[in-house]
């Protein structure tokens, strides 16, 4: 044999391979992935009706019996007109009504529909559908399919059973509840401008006093309350507010929402069950002329430990909202009034005078006696500020490091029982150019500890430390010292 047949041999074996290789490909391969997937997941149109097409719906099941209206205004349950409802939860239950796709054909005119928990005289639950066209029909749901992701159903008037998935199919066993909307307030729809609160009360039985806010704007010119918060509390104590602790409290019932409904129209009977016929907690807001109210009652649940039995730790409560004659529960984090300890909302401000109202301070040490005696001419338009400490003048910046330390005067605790008159041992008085100000008077109780009473009332107590760098700054001060040599921790 020729060398040239050879090649042509070997050429012509090599083609009559590959093409086998690609005979076997073709015929091995799986099926194109999205024709499988369209195969898998074909559905069985059982109804197809527009939503917007339905009229009414009349849903039964082991809580009782409804109707859902389609209005003017979209979705609704007539019995519940003076209450939030939720209409999107609504639409979609008339959506899988009009529109029944369902994933498998189970059986064929079944006549044991017991098992599947769609016997005509006891369905797990129904719902009659009647069209604006004036075509009704009724489509009957039985029980959870062994795949755990679907449930049985049928039309009334066939004995074809199917299976259509949980989520859409779950409305028609909701209690008519269940429609309500969560949504109790409204939330604060402009970031930048905050609603004025001009009184918010909140009560608790674990507490001796009662907590309230007001607005305190009114009492600075414009320039002023960047100093200064525009809420303040005014009991037990009157003290500023930490902006960022004190918000959720201050603002909570803005934006409420629940966590489930327990009770509508409720009873003088349902009050006294869920504790709010006398309340662990009230808060009563005033504000953009309106009153909120929130009552909140017993405890709804409590934590789990690790052997999932409760602990004593609450995560919901009972409450009632006035204005909305509904008992919802609300979770721990909604209602915040329940459990937040009033020095953690707290500025560690005990005053906020601005710098530039201010014209004098005076501050007096009677353990270690001294006396510091600022005079101040402040220039409010430029933004200026000139003045003496016993008659000596100081620079501007300098001054303002060591007020800042002043207005830092730290909250520890709060305080209400009056010190002795003779454990005074420091006061500080800052005068204002309209002739009001503020008065810190420091009382030594022991412990290395000071009692403070703010323009009189005994608010406040603080570590003593505060005060010994103070004293220790304001010597320096006095001596020289720039704003870089003064302590800023105590």
């Amino acid at each position: 044999m020729s060398k040239r047949v050879r090649n042509l041999l070997v050429i012509g074996i090599f083609i009559l391979s590959m093409a086998v290789v690609l005979l076997v490909l073709m015929l091995t391969q799986p099926k194109d992935e999205v024709e499988e997937e369209t195969t898998t997941s074909a559905k069985i149109s059982v109804l197809s009706y527009d939503r917007d097409s339905v009229a009414n719906l009349t849903i039964k099941n082991e809580t009782g019996e409804f109707s859902i209206r389609n209005g003017i205004q979209g979705f609704v349950i007539d019995e519940y007109s003076d209450l939030r409802q939720n209409s999107t939860i609504m639409g979609a239950a008339a959506r899988c009504a009009a529109t029944i796709s369902a994933e498998a054909l189970v059986e064929e005119n079944a006549q044991n529909l017991d098992k599947y928990g769609l016997a005509e005289d006891a369905p797990k639950a129904s719902c009659d559908v009647t069209l604006k066209d004036g075509t009704e029909y009724t489509v009957y749901f039985g029980i959870d399919a062994p795949d755990g992701d679907s449930r049985y159903v049928r039309l009334k008037d066939s004995g074809d059973v199917y299976t259509v998935l949980t989520n859409s199919s779950g409305y028609f066993y909701y209690d008519e509840s269940d429609f309500l909307s969560l949504a109790v307030t409204d939330e604060i729809t402009n970031n930048n401008v905050a609603p004025t609160i001009d009184r918010l009360e909140i009560t608790r039985k674990d507490l001796d006093y009662d907590v309230i806010f007001i607005d305190d704007s009114k009492k600075y010119s414009i320039d002023d309350v960047t100093m200064a918060s525009a809420q303040v509390m005014i009991s037990p104590v009157y003290a500023y507010l930490d902006i960022t602790n004190s918000t959720a409290v201050v603002y909570g019932l803005w934006g409420l929402t629940a966590e489930d409904v327990v009770k509508v129209h409720p009873t003088e009977e349902d009050f006294e069950k869920y504790g709010l016929d006398d309340p662990f907690c009230t808060v009563n807001l005033d504000a953009e002329l309106r009153n909120y109210h929130l009552d909140i009652g017993d405890v709804a649940s409590y934590a789990l430990d690790q052997n999932g039995e409760p602990t004593s730790e609450p995560i919901s409560y009972y409450a009632y909202y006035r204005g909305i004659d509904v008992i919802y529960t609300f979770g721990i984090s909604e209602i915040p009034f329940v459990n937040f300890q009033v020095i953690d909302i707290l500025s560690t401000m005990m005053t906020s005078n601005y710098i530039y109202a201010l014209d004098g301070i005076d501050i007096k040490f009677l353990d270690e006696p001294a006396d510091y005696n600022f005079e101040l001419e402040p220039n409010m338009e430029e933004a200026y500020l000139m003045g003496e400490l016993n008659g000596k003048g100081f620079e501007e910046y300098d001054f303002k490091i060591l007020y800042q330390f002043m207005l830092k005067c730290p909250i520890d605790d709060l305080c209400f029982d009056d010190p002795p008159e003779d454990s005074l041992i420091a006061t500080i008085y800052f005068s204002r150019t309209d002739g009001e100000g503020d008065s810190l008077e420091f009382y030594d109780i022991g412990n290395n500890r000071v009692a403070v009473k703010l323009n009189g009332q005994t608010s406040f107590s603080q570590p003593r430390g505060y005060l010994n760098v103070l004293h220790k700054n304001l010597e320096a001060f006095a001596n020289g010292a720039t704003a870089d040599e003064l302590q800023e921790v105590w």
